[in-house]
């Protein structure tokens, strides 16, 4: 759709909105394992801490989709979305290293509606490379370093938060960003634009007959869910 400026008594120019068919489509992801029954009647906290266990572990995997999911009988991740966009080192950049300008350029690729809710996704070891980033300050001919300014904020003291802060942006380590160095080392991104179809929640069940002769008991955890990023390419600026 589009706006127009309108003179006074100007006969109106209609549009019409433009719509693209976006399919969500829950798969099933599931924890599935045997217990035996002695076990059970020995430990009677077993079954609750295997809820909670298969809760943390199908919330790590669904992370783990929405960081680099293929979109193929699971949700579509961030790191193999159309609308991404991946920022290259500097050509005289060491290896396994963050640069101020790495950085600086993701930022100025984020639109500018999105910086307001954006986050930093970092692999833990990212966080040594943020501490000691600076921004150069060159001598008068420009031929070497005198000095720089803190870039990264670290949690708590000046920044009062739990989290770190980069452009006054969260930072969280999770473990699902892959290796310093490697793609996917740190993600900025608006989670606010990431579409997520959950159904029901997860559903646990038992059964002491599949495994009866064994003399085991059966648990299983299943989640229906998908999701994929919103946009379907990168945004072209105005």
């Amino acid at each position: 759709m589009e706006s127009y400026w309108k003179s006074e008594l100007q006969q109106m120019s209609a549009t019409k909105p433009s719509f693209k068919d976006r399919k969500l489509s829950p798969s099933e992801l599931y924890v599935f394992l045997y217990v035996s029954d002695k076990l059970l009647k020995h430990a009677p906290q077993l079954a609750a801490w295997l809820n909670s266990s298969a809760a943390d572990e199908i919330n790590f995997k669904l992370g783990d989709s929405v960081i680099r999911g293929t979109g193929a009988g699971q949700p579509l991740g961030i790191l193999n979305a159309p609308a991404t966009v991946s920022v290259a080192k500097e050509s005289s950049q060491a290896a396994a290293t963050i640069l101020f300008e790495n950085v600086n350029k993701m930022w100025d690729r984020l639109p500018g509606r999105s910086q307001l809710s954006s986050v930093w996704f970092i692999n833990v070891a990212c966080g040594k490379e943020l501490r000691r980033m600076v921004i150069p300050v060159k001598n008068v001919a420009g031929t070497e370093n005198v000095g720089g300014s803190a870039v990264y904020l670290p949690p708590g003291g000046v920044s009062g938060s739990p989290y770190g802060t980069l452009f006054g942006r969260p930072v969280i380590p999770i473990e699902q960003c892959a290796a310093l160095g490697t793609v996917g080392d740190i993600i900025l991104a608006d989670m606010s634009q990431y579409l997520r179809l959950e159904k029901g929640g997860m559903r646990s069940a038992s059964s002491i007959h599949v495994r009866f002769i064994y003399d085991e008991s059966v648990f299983r955890f299943v989640m229906r869910v998908d999701g994929q990023p919103g946009w379907k390419s990168a945004l072209t600026p105005f």
